[in-house]
Protein backbone atom coordinates (compact mmCIF):
# COMPACT_ATOMS: atom_id res chain seq x y z
CA UNK A 1 0.00 0.00 0.00
CA UNK A 2 1.13 3.70 -0.79
CA UNK A 3 0.98 6.25 1.25
CA UNK A 4 1.82 9.16 0.40
CA UNK A 5 0.70 13.18 0.73
CA UNK A 6 0.55 15.96 -1.22
CA UNK A 7 2.61 19.29 -0.40
CA UNK A 8 2.95 22.88 -1.86
CA UNK A 9 3.43 26.23 -0.71
CA UNK A 10 0.50 27.95 -2.44
CA UNK A 11 -3.37 27.74 -0.95
CA UNK A 12 -5.03 27.64 -3.59
CA UNK A 13 -4.31 24.06 -4.55
CA UNK A 14 -5.03 20.26 -3.70
CA UNK A 15 -4.06 18.02 -0.77
CA UNK A 16 -3.51 14.72 -1.11
CA UNK A 17 -4.33 13.53 2.95
CA UNK A 18 -0.82 12.19 3.97
CA UNK A 19 -0.77 8.70 6.45
CA UNK A 20 1.95 8.87 8.91
CA UNK A 21 4.49 6.55 7.14
CA UNK A 22 4.92 8.83 4.41
CA UNK A 23 7.79 10.13 2.96
CA UNK A 24 7.41 13.48 1.41
CA UNK A 25 9.64 16.33 1.00
CA UNK A 26 7.46 19.65 1.69
CA UNK A 27 5.04 21.16 4.26
CA UNK A 28 1.65 20.17 4.54
CA UNK A 29 -1.55 22.67 6.12
CA UNK A 30 -4.31 19.94 6.00
CA UNK A 31 -6.54 21.87 7.92
CA UNK A 32 -6.63 25.33 5.66
CA UNK A 33 -6.10 23.33 2.48
CA UNK A 34 -8.87 20.81 2.36
CA UNK A 35 -11.28 23.45 2.67
CA UNK A 36 -10.38 25.10 -0.11
CA UNK A 37 -9.51 22.11 -2.44
CA UNK A 38 -13.40 21.08 -1.94
CA UNK A 39 -14.30 24.49 -3.05
CA UNK A 40 -12.12 24.67 -5.84
CA UNK A 41 -12.56 21.17 -7.26
CA UNK A 42 -16.88 21.86 -8.09
CA UNK A 43 -14.67 23.57 -10.98
CA UNK A 44 -12.47 21.29 -11.86
CA UNK A 45 -12.62 20.01 -15.99
CA UNK A 46 -12.95 16.64 -17.34
CA UNK A 47 -9.87 15.37 -19.36
CA UNK A 48 -9.22 14.16 -21.68
CA UNK A 49 -5.37 12.34 -21.74
CA UNK A 50 -2.95 10.27 -24.06
CA UNK A 51 -0.85 8.34 -23.66
CA UNK A 52 2.81 10.11 -24.44
CA UNK A 53 5.39 8.11 -26.66
CA UNK A 54 9.31 9.34 -25.77
CA UNK A 55 11.96 8.62 -27.96
CA UNK A 56 15.18 7.59 -26.51
CA UNK A 57 17.56 10.30 -28.07
CA UNK A 58 14.43 12.68 -26.30
CA UNK A 59 14.54 11.40 -22.62
CA UNK A 60 18.71 11.57 -22.95
CA UNK A 61 18.94 15.36 -24.43
CA UNK A 62 16.39 15.86 -21.51
CA UNK A 63 18.79 14.77 -19.28
CA UNK A 64 21.65 16.60 -20.89
CA UNK A 65 19.62 19.45 -20.82
CA UNK A 66 20.81 19.90 -24.57
CA UNK A 67 19.82 20.29 -28.18
CA UNK A 68 21.98 17.82 -29.79
CA UNK A 69 23.58 14.57 -29.19
CA UNK A 70 27.06 13.41 -30.16
CA UNK A 71 26.18 10.70 -33.07
CA UNK A 72 29.37 8.66 -32.69
CA UNK A 73 28.24 8.11 -28.60
CA UNK A 74 24.44 6.90 -29.98
CA UNK A 75 23.06 3.57 -30.89
CA UNK A 76 19.93 2.87 -31.68
CA UNK A 77 18.43 -0.79 -31.80
CA UNK A 78 14.79 -1.57 -32.51
CA UNK A 79 13.76 -5.07 -31.97
CA UNK A 80 12.28 -6.83 -34.82
CA UNK A 81 8.76 -7.96 -34.73
CA UNK A 82 8.12 -5.51 -31.49
CA UNK A 83 7.50 -1.89 -30.33
CA UNK A 84 10.40 -2.12 -28.50
CA UNK A 85 13.40 0.07 -29.19
CA UNK A 86 16.68 0.34 -26.83
CA UNK A 87 18.58 3.76 -27.36
CA UNK A 88 22.03 4.24 -25.67
CA UNK A 89 24.25 6.93 -25.06
CA UNK A 90 27.97 6.15 -24.31
CA UNK A 91 29.83 9.16 -23.59
CA UNK A 92 32.99 7.03 -21.73
CA UNK A 93 32.20 8.85 -18.19
CA UNK A 94 28.34 8.24 -18.37
CA UNK A 95 26.59 5.92 -19.53
CA UNK A 96 22.69 6.42 -21.06
CA UNK A 97 20.61 3.11 -22.02
CA UNK A 98 16.61 3.97 -22.60
CA UNK A 99 14.37 1.32 -23.62
CA UNK A 100 11.12 2.03 -24.71
CA UNK A 101 8.27 -0.58 -25.15
CA UNK A 102 5.19 1.01 -26.82
CA UNK A 103 1.71 -0.86 -26.87
CA UNK A 104 -1.65 -0.66 -23.95
CA UNK A 105 0.85 0.49 -21.78
CA UNK A 106 3.47 2.99 -22.89
CA UNK A 107 6.39 2.86 -20.55
CA UNK A 108 10.30 3.53 -20.39
CA UNK A 109 12.79 2.30 -18.60
CA UNK A 110 16.05 4.47 -18.30
CA UNK A 111 19.19 3.23 -16.83
CA UNK A 112 21.96 5.64 -16.10
CA UNK A 113 25.27 4.34 -15.11
CA UNK A 114 28.25 7.32 -14.02
CA UNK A 115 25.88 9.15 -11.38
CA UNK A 116 27.49 12.79 -10.93
CA UNK A 117 25.13 13.97 -8.22
CA UNK A 118 26.28 14.12 -5.26
CA UNK A 119 23.86 14.89 -3.15
CA UNK A 120 19.73 14.41 -2.97
CA UNK A 121 19.63 18.15 -3.48
CA UNK A 122 21.48 17.73 -6.73
CA UNK A 123 19.99 14.95 -7.99
CA UNK A 124 16.11 15.84 -7.22
CA UNK A 125 17.24 19.07 -9.10
CA UNK A 126 18.76 17.12 -12.11
CA UNK A 127 15.52 15.13 -12.02
CA UNK A 128 13.08 18.25 -12.08
CA UNK A 129 15.08 19.78 -14.87
CA UNK A 130 14.90 16.57 -16.61
CA UNK A 131 11.05 16.53 -16.30
CA UNK A 132 10.37 20.63 -17.26
CA UNK A 133 12.50 19.42 -20.31
CA UNK A 134 10.34 16.66 -21.66
CA UNK A 135 7.36 18.88 -20.58
CA UNK A 136 5.67 16.67 -17.64
CA UNK A 137 3.80 18.20 -14.96
CA UNK A 138 5.24 16.75 -11.89
CA UNK A 139 3.67 17.43 -8.00
CA UNK A 140 6.78 19.32 -6.53
CA UNK A 141 6.92 17.23 -3.62
CA UNK A 142 8.01 12.95 -4.11
CA UNK A 143 7.97 9.87 -1.82
CA UNK A 144 11.31 8.38 -0.68
CA UNK A 145 10.80 4.53 0.00
CA UNK A 146 12.70 1.83 0.54
CA UNK A 147 11.94 -1.11 -0.95
CA UNK A 148 13.35 -4.47 -1.88
CA UNK A 149 14.05 -7.58 -0.12
CA UNK A 150 16.71 -5.73 2.63
CA UNK A 151 14.72 -2.43 2.60
CA UNK A 152 18.35 -1.32 0.98
CA UNK A 153 16.68 0.28 -2.23
CA UNK A 154 16.40 4.27 -2.19
CA UNK A 155 13.19 5.00 -4.23
CA UNK A 156 11.72 8.72 -5.32
CA UNK A 157 8.46 8.50 -6.50
CA UNK A 158 6.97 11.51 -8.59
CA UNK A 159 3.51 11.71 -9.50
CA UNK A 160 1.96 13.58 -12.94
CA UNK A 161 -0.73 16.05 -11.87
CA UNK A 162 -2.75 18.45 -13.45
CA UNK A 163 -4.33 21.51 -11.84
CA UNK A 164 -2.56 20.73 -8.59
CA UNK A 165 -4.15 16.96 -8.45
CA UNK A 166 -2.26 13.27 -9.07
CA UNK A 167 -3.54 11.84 -12.03
CA UNK A 168 -4.35 8.38 -10.57
CA UNK A 169 -0.73 6.29 -10.12
CA UNK A 170 -2.81 3.26 -9.99
CA UNK A 171 -3.96 1.18 -12.12
CA UNK A 172 -7.51 -0.77 -12.24
CA UNK A 173 -10.11 -2.25 -14.38
CA UNK A 174 -12.96 -1.01 -15.66
CA UNK A 175 -14.37 -3.90 -16.96
CA UNK A 176 -15.79 -4.36 -20.48
CA UNK A 177 -13.66 -0.96 -20.93
CA UNK A 178 -10.41 -2.73 -20.15
CA UNK A 179 -7.59 -1.64 -17.99
CA UNK A 180 -6.69 2.17 -16.50
CA UNK A 181 -2.65 2.28 -16.46
CA UNK A 182 -1.82 4.02 -13.17
CA UNK A 183 0.90 7.05 -13.87
CA UNK A 184 4.05 7.73 -11.96
CA UNK A 185 7.77 8.41 -12.16
CA UNK A 186 9.97 5.96 -10.26
CA UNK A 187 13.70 6.61 -9.51
CA UNK A 188 15.73 4.28 -7.64
CA UNK A 189 19.02 5.76 -6.71
CA UNK A 190 21.71 3.18 -7.37
CA UNK A 191 25.36 3.20 -6.06
CA UNK A 192 26.60 4.70 -9.35
CA UNK A 193 23.49 5.74 -11.39
CA UNK A 194 20.06 5.88 -11.61
CA UNK A 195 17.11 2.57 -12.87
CA UNK A 196 13.96 5.10 -13.53
CA UNK A 197 10.41 3.94 -14.65
CA UNK A 198 8.47 6.01 -16.63
CA UNK A 199 4.84 4.64 -16.03
CA UNK A 200 2.47 5.54 -19.10
CA UNK A 201 2.74 9.66 -18.16
CA UNK A 202 0.00 11.08 -20.17
CA UNK A 203 -0.65 14.70 -21.60
CA UNK A 204 -3.89 16.30 -21.68
CA UNK A 205 -5.27 16.32 -24.95
CA UNK A 206 -9.12 17.58 -24.29
CA UNK A 207 -11.16 19.50 -21.54
CA UNK A 208 -14.90 19.49 -20.73
CA UNK A 209 -15.25 22.58 -18.73
CA UNK A 210 -17.19 22.15 -15.54
CA UNK A 211 -18.22 24.45 -13.03
CA UNK A 212 -20.17 24.05 -9.52
CA UNK A 213 -20.18 20.75 -9.31
CA UNK A 214 -21.33 19.34 -5.76
CA UNK A 215 -18.81 16.91 -4.42
CA UNK A 216 -19.69 13.58 -2.01
CA UNK A 217 -18.22 13.87 1.64
CA UNK A 218 -15.34 11.63 1.90
CA UNK A 219 -17.96 9.48 4.17
CA UNK A 220 -19.45 8.60 1.45
CA UNK A 221 -16.92 7.61 -0.69
CA UNK A 222 -15.36 5.11 1.73
CA UNK A 223 -18.69 3.72 1.95
CA UNK A 224 -19.63 3.56 -1.34
CA UNK A 225 -15.93 1.60 -1.63
CA UNK A 226 -16.79 -1.02 0.89
CA UNK A 227 -20.65 -2.01 -0.50
CA UNK A 228 -18.78 -2.14 -3.81
CA UNK A 229 -16.00 -4.93 -1.90
CA UNK A 230 -18.46 -6.39 0.62
CA UNK A 231 -21.85 -8.22 -0.46
CA UNK A 232 -23.47 -8.27 3.24
CA UNK A 233 -22.75 -6.57 6.60
CA UNK A 234 -21.58 -9.94 7.83
CA UNK A 235 -18.29 -10.28 5.51
CA UNK A 236 -17.64 -6.84 6.25
CA UNK A 237 -17.58 -6.91 10.58
CA UNK A 238 -15.64 -10.62 10.07
CA UNK A 239 -13.16 -9.58 8.55
CA UNK A 240 -11.95 -6.53 10.73
CA UNK A 241 -12.58 -3.43 8.57
CA UNK A 242 -10.98 -0.44 10.47
CA UNK A 243 -12.68 2.07 8.79
CA UNK A 244 -11.74 4.35 11.42
CA UNK A 245 -8.32 4.33 10.19
CA UNK A 246 -9.35 5.14 6.11
CA UNK A 247 -7.69 7.38 3.62
CA UNK A 248 -9.63 9.20 0.96
CA UNK A 249 -7.38 10.86 -1.07
CA UNK A 250 -8.92 12.92 -4.11
CA UNK A 251 -7.01 12.25 -7.37
CA UNK A 252 -8.36 12.45 -10.84
CA UNK A 253 -9.52 8.87 -11.77
CA UNK A 254 -9.53 7.82 -15.59
CA UNK A 255 -13.66 6.66 -15.80
CA UNK A 256 -13.87 5.76 -19.16
CA UNK A 257 -11.75 4.89 -22.04
CA UNK A 258 -11.01 7.79 -25.26
CA UNK A 259 -11.73 7.57 -28.96
CA UNK A 260 -8.18 5.37 -29.35
CA UNK A 261 -6.64 2.70 -27.50
CA UNK A 262 -3.81 4.88 -25.91
CA UNK A 263 -6.65 7.47 -24.72
CA UNK A 264 -8.74 7.92 -21.13
CA UNK A 265 -11.19 10.15 -20.08
CA UNK A 266 -10.50 11.29 -16.60
CA UNK A 267 -12.68 13.27 -13.65
CA UNK A 268 -12.19 13.72 -10.23
CA UNK A 269 -12.66 11.03 -7.40
CA UNK A 270 -11.37 9.73 -4.58
CA UNK A 271 -8.71 6.88 -4.04
CA UNK A 272 -9.94 4.82 -0.89
CA UNK A 273 -7.63 3.10 1.44
CA UNK A 274 -9.45 1.02 4.25
CA UNK A 275 -7.35 -1.02 6.32
CA UNK A 276 -8.02 -4.35 8.11
CA UNK A 277 -7.26 -6.23 11.23
CA UNK A 278 -5.88 -9.08 9.68
CA UNK A 279 -2.20 -9.55 9.47
CA UNK A 280 -0.24 -12.40 7.32
CA UNK A 281 3.51 -12.23 8.49
CA UNK A 282 3.20 -8.26 9.66
CA UNK A 283 2.02 -7.52 6.37
CA UNK A 284 -1.60 -5.49 6.42
CA UNK A 285 -4.20 -6.24 4.00
CA UNK A 286 -6.15 -3.15 2.77
CA UNK A 287 -8.93 -2.42 0.49
CA UNK A 288 -8.47 -0.16 -1.96
CA UNK A 289 -11.09 1.80 -4.09
CA UNK A 290 -11.82 3.92 -6.96
CA UNK A 291 -14.94 6.48 -5.62
CA UNK A 292 -16.98 9.04 -8.12
CA UNK A 293 -16.26 12.38 -7.31
CA UNK A 294 -20.36 13.64 -7.26
CA UNK A 295 -22.01 10.46 -6.92
CA UNK A 296 -20.99 7.34 -4.17
CA UNK A 297 -20.30 5.53 -7.24
CA UNK A 298 -17.45 3.12 -6.81
CA UNK A 299 -15.39 2.01 -10.22
CA UNK A 300 -13.38 -0.46 -9.05
CA UNK A 301 -11.95 -2.14 -5.49
CA UNK A 302 -9.06 -4.71 -4.88
CA UNK A 303 -7.32 -6.49 -1.97
CA UNK A 304 -3.86 -5.60 -1.52
CA UNK A 305 -1.15 -6.23 0.91
CA UNK A 306 0.95 -3.25 3.09
CA UNK A 307 4.29 -5.31 1.97
CA UNK A 308 6.70 -4.17 5.28
CA UNK A 309 8.86 -1.52 3.89
CA UNK A 310 10.23 1.39 5.15
CA UNK A 311 9.68 4.92 4.28
CA UNK A 312 11.87 8.19 5.73
CA UNK A 313 10.85 11.45 6.06
CA UNK A 314 13.10 14.57 5.62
Amino acid sequence: MRKRGKVKNVLTIFIIVLFSCTAVIGNSRTGVIENVMAKNAADVDILTIKSRVFTGEEIIKAWLDTDTLDENCLTVLAQRGTAAVTTTYDTGKQKITVNWNQGAFNGAIVRINGREEKTREEWTARWLKTFENLGISVDDSYEKKWQGENNDEEHDIYYIEENGIHLCPNGYSLGDLGQCWGQSIDITIEKDGYFVSFNNVSEVIAREEKKGRKLISKEKAIRACLDNYFWDQNAEDEVGVLVEEASCDMEYLMIDKGSENDESVCDIGYYVQIPMSDTDGGNQYVIEGFVDGEYPYCYATAMTANVNQTDQSE
